[in-house]
């Protein structure tokens, strides 16, 4: 089962979107979080969900026109063992998470601190700030987790495997998710290749997506959460500024 050219459409529209989202779209978005543009991290995520979607079902798409076998995708059925492994690893991975969302919930109760944190959260225009965008970016997390699953740990490494093998798939596809994060900034691409890295290998050891699409939610749904409390949290000097009718 060899790649064809609508294949490799794919392939062309990611590294067309990272070069986009680097040169232009993400420092037009971050000039317009810095103007306080109203809406503007809501048609950010909008946008983010569009466009993952749009991809993920084109390559579904793909699957179903030509008949393709869904395990090709990391989607068909799987033994319960190894089912049963991803599984138990992402209840691992969610369970830390739940501990570090613990750990700044006490931190976050000392007002001296939130400063600090807010320092640290600063660079982070992605994290929601009002609870009408942290709602919106639970669909920004699941979407991301379902179909970056898909499209990089699914399609790219069937599609790289097919002239490399999978050894090569996994780390190529790696590179390839970390680049396409490079608008974060260029320390953001090797820490993402690190998470896709070990995504993937998830993904091999289980033979299925589906502990990897967990993990990767709620990764980020955590990251939402966390920058979401910390830029919500009342500082110490807010807390010493005395109200309007004090």
């Amino acid at each position: 089962m060899r790649p064809g050219a609508f294949d490799y459409v794919v392939l062309v529209v990611i590294l067309l979107a990272a070069i986009f989202d680097w040169r232009w779209y993400w420092p037009r978005y971050v000039r317009s979080i810095r103007a306080n543009m109203p809406g503007a991290r809501m048609r950010m995520y909008r946008n983010v969900v569009v466009a993952e979607w749009v991809v993920t079902l084109y390559v579904l798409g793909l699957w179903v026109a030509k008949a393709r076998p869904w395990s090709a995708l990391w989607l068909g059925p799987v033994s319960p063992l190894r089912s049963g492994i991803g599984f138990f690893v992402a209840a691992i991975i969610i369970a830390l998470l739940l501990l570090q969302a613990r750990k700044v919930k006490k931190v976050l109760a000392r007002p001296e601190a939130v400063v600090r944190l807010r320092k640290q959260v600063a660079a982070d225009l992605l994290a929601p700030a009002t609870s009408g965008e942290r709602r919106a970016f639970w669909f920004v997390s699941i979407t991301a987790g379902i179909c970056e699953e898909i499209v990089f740990r699914g399609f790219l490494m069937w599609l790289i495997a097919a002239w490399t093998g999978l050894a090569l798939a996994v780390i190529i596809s790696s590179i390839l998710f970390g680049c396409a994060h490079a608008y974060l900034g260029a320390a953001h691409v090797p820490k993402t290749a690190i998470v896709g890295l070990v995504l993937a290998l998830v993904v091999v050891a289980c033979g299925s997506l589906w502990p990897a699409i967990v993990i990767h939610a709620a990764l980020d749904l955590n990251g939402g959460e966390l920058g979401f409390r910390i830029k919500r949290a009342p500082s110490a000097s807010s807390e010493a500024t005395p109200s309007p009718t004090s």
